[in-house]
């Protein structure tokens, strides 16, 4: 069977525009560092298991630059739904 189907990879959203901090409590939970984690979680948490979402992003634990990924306004579409979960 394939691993990543267990369903436990993920932190639960379900109250994350609650939150104040995202990245375990190392960035204040706002669009601007939420946009950055989204893109990038691994150039601002080294050996975060989430991976680098962001078009064109490079991944430091992969030493490669994400050719495929979210485009900026996919990111900002992400980061406005994420906010209106409370």
């Amino acid at each position: 069977g394939n691993p990543m189907a267990v369903g436990n990879i993920g932190p639960n959203l379900t109250h994350v525009s609650s939150r104040y901090t995202i990245a375990g409590g190392i960035y204040p939970n706002d669009a601007e560092h939420l946009t950055l984690w989204i893109k990038n979680a691994r150039m601002m948490k080294p050996g975060s298991i989430m991976p680098t979402l962001g078009k064109g992003q490079y991944d430091p634990q992969l030493n490669m630059t994400n050719s495929a990924g979210l485009d900026d306004q996919q990111i900002a579409d992400l980061v406005a739904y994420l906010q209106k979960l409370k």
